[in-house]
């Protein structure tokens, strides 16, 4: 019998048993009641089987602590800003407990990393470092050869053997690690799961750890995970978790084969499944926060009742065997290769200005213009597309072939000096530069001086690169600006480019733009779908003219994840102009009525662990968006706004006048299966 059929056996005991056991007042010596003493000795006997197997006991995390830190906490739950609270984090290791070998060696590992190099000034970008074998630059992250020898030390102190250099399997490169590596499947079979994607890192000869998503009937959404197996007997990879333990909700449970399993989980949905086996340590992790928020709501996470029943459908007697690396390296080889040929994109090579306009510029477009100008000083003129004044692509002409570049908004200058001037949020970059194409499909700007607004108008100044900027002046910055006055360059409309002799771009593109029947359109949006649908899982469509030119655009939205939330708008939408197929400017959006588009977005930049929930409302005027009004939900104020940055506060009262313009309508999502077949 051995430590599992003890746990089966003890769990087919009544816990009323138990009960009378522990809760019996202490008397006189009497003789025991039978079924009192048949308890005691059956788990008398049965403890004695385990003697040189294992020892029962109750594994938490804080047995996997190796040390303590703080940390504040800013934010409550809900994402608003409290007064700043120290708390206790713990130093976690998935690989051992209870001061066995492993945690002990991670334990010193730890406190070594902590104090030799800790600024990285050691640390170059050398690949392949000579001096360094890649077993230990690449599994045990060491850039030193004192960090080897740290090692070497640590694992011969604890009687651990070391892994071997990493070899990293791409998501195409799943199913060779199950078969390779023997595991087959880390669910069971007839679980109703399945694992849609494998990545990560194999440390031979059995370690690894490895990201996956999970698709289960128990849940409606996809679940990003980590597979960690780690053997008893060899130094990890090491990864060190900082944990508040106090946040997690720990208990025990024990999976359809038997297997006693730690569960671990706290409100943000990180959620942990942890088997100790007689030789290593198998440990699942998800992140089962639903929502796109850092602070999620209590219906938006994972709960207990989940995390349990997932924890159902692994297999936990997995046990990897040894990888033959030069076969496995082969097949990952033949895989990259396929992988490369399907996703290369292999640009178009054109000889004129006229035909890679043609294919660049997408659509028709009166407000767009072009001027020919010499900017890179080789005596040939570029052409620049642009608009009122200033341009954001052109084209040159090398060894017959035409390149394509692009920049921020750009305007020449005197002395053929670049501005490339970008400004939002009340910022604003100017930068002052030459091009200098160096016979390839790149080009780089030489940079003569770079400046830089906030959004307090404190300017700085960069001269030659943005590594050494230095504060001036509102005054000083406008010296710098009246030194490269812009030109002023003769600009035409980009539709009257001539392509040939009476015959335009303008013209082009109306003879491209045929209408087709919508059988067709749906045929067209149908087979795009089975190719996008390899690299985004879509999940649901809807066909509707949602930018007013008659004709029907495809909407378009993904599986719920844990990465990308539950979401019940649209991710994006494309439509069939002029014979291709185009993006339109419109994202995570929900129908409102009246074709108004209402766009929900989440920014985490403004100030450090503030999030702000953002509401746009605006229409498509053919390929053009028209912003109507915008409110943004501030978590750290528990109040909203009428910008990113709070310099226009909103009452309550007015949001609702805002939000009651634009109610949402029926999304009329269907399952993209009916589109796609």
């Amino acid at each position: 019998m051995n430590g599992k059929d003890l746990l089966i056996a003890l769990g087919n005991i009544s816990h009323k048993f138990y009960d009378e056991a522990e809760n019996a007042a202490p008397a006189a010596p009497k003789k025991l009641h039978l079924r009192k003493a048949m308890l005691m000795a059956a788990v008398i006997s049965m403890t004695l089987l385990l003697v040189g197997c294992a020892v029962v006991y109750t594994l938490h995390l804080q047995d996997m602590s190796i040390g303590q830190e703080t940390y504040i906490q800013n934010f409550a739950d809900d994402g608003r800003a409290i007064d700043p609270t120290e708390k206790t984090s713990d130093i976690i290791t998935l690989y051992g407990h209870s001061g066995d070998p492993v945690q002990q060696a991670m334990k010193e590992w730890y406190e070594y990393l902590q104090t030799y190099d800790p600024d990285k000034a050691l640390m170059d970008n050398v690949p392949d470092h000579p001096e360094i074998p890649n077993q230990y630059e690449y599994t045990y992250s060491c850039y030193t050869k004192d960090m080897a020898a740290k090692v070497d030390e640590i694992a011969k102190k604890h009687n651990l053997k070391l892994l071997e250099e990493w070899i990293p399997f791409q998501a195409w490169q799943g199913d060779i690690f199950l078969k390779e590596s023997g595991i087959g499947s880390f669910v069971l079979p007839d679980s109703g799961a399945e694992i849609t994607r494998i990545s990560g890192m194999y440390y031979a000869p059995y370690n690894f750890s490895m990201d996956i998503d999970l698709s289960t009937d128990k849940l409606d959404a996809k679940l990003h995970g980590r597979v960690n197996y780690t053997r008893k007997d060899y130094f990890p990879s090491a990864v060190f978790a900082r944990m508040d333990l106090n946040e997690y909700e720990q208990w025990d449970y024990t999976a359809p084969d038997g297997t006693p399993l730690l569960l671990a989980l706290n409100s943000k949905g990180s959620a942990y499944i942890i088997a100790e086996r007689e030789n290593a340590m198998l440990v699942y992790s998800f992140d089962g926060n639903f929502s796109t928020s850092a602070y999620p709501a209590a219906d938006e996470v994972l709960t207990k009742a989940q995390l349990e029943s997932i924890a159902q459908i692994f297999d936990y007697a997995i046990q990897p065997q040894i990888l033959d690396r030069t076969a496995v390296q082969t097949q990952l080889d033949e895989a990259d290769k396929a992988h490369d040929a399907e996703h290369t994109y292999v640009p178009e090579t054109y000889h004129s200005f006229g035909d890679a306009l043609k294919e660049t510029t997408f659509y028709y477009d009166d407000a767009l213009q072009y001027t020919l100008y010499d900017i890179t000083g080789d005596g040939k003129e570029e052409l620049l597309v642009g608009k009122d004044g200033w341009f954001d692509y052109w084209y040159t002409i090398h060894n017959g072939e035409v390149l394509y570049h692009s920049d921020d908004r750009a305007y020449v200058c005197e002395g053929d000096v670049l501005e490339l001037n970008y400004s939002s949020d009340g910022y604003e970059d100017v930068t002052y530069a030459t091009a200098n194409v160096p016979g390839t499909s790149q080009y780089t700007l030489d940079i003569i001086v770079a400046l830089k607004k906030d959004r307090q108008g404190a300017w700085t100044c960069a001269e030659g690169d943005f590594l050494h900027p230095r504060d001036i002046t509102q005054e000083e910055a406008q010296t710098i600006q009246a030194k490269y006055p812009r030109k002023q360059l003769k600009w035409q409309p980009l539709m009257d480019y001539p392509l040939s002799e009476g015959y335009t771009l303008g013209d082009y593109f109306k003879e491209q733009d045929a209408p087709v029947s919508p059988e067709q359109l749906r045929s067209i949006y149908a087979e795009y779908l089975k190719k996008a649908t390899r690299d985004i899982s879509y999940s649901h469509y809807r066909l509707l003219d949602i930018n007013g030119d008659g004709v029907e655009d495809l909407l378009r939205k993904g599986e719920d994840d844990a990465f990308m939330g539950k979401t019940d708008f649209y991710w994006s939408a494309m439509t069939y102009r002029y014979g291709r197929l185009l993006p339109l400017p419109a994202s995570d959006f929900y129908l409102c009525e009246d074709g108004v588009l209402e766009k929900v977005s989440t920014r985490y930049d403004i100030s450090p662990g503030v999030e702000i929930v953002g509401h746009q409302f605006f229409r498509l005027n053919a390929m053009e968006p028209e912003p109507l009004e915008f409110a943004a939900y501030n978590k750290s104020t528990a109040s909203w706004q009428g910008d990113w940055y709070g310099d226009v506060p909103l009452t309550e009262e007015e949001v609702n006048a805002i939000t009651a313009k634009y109610p949402h309508v029926d999304q009329g999502m269907r399952p993209i299966s009916e589109l796609i077949g």
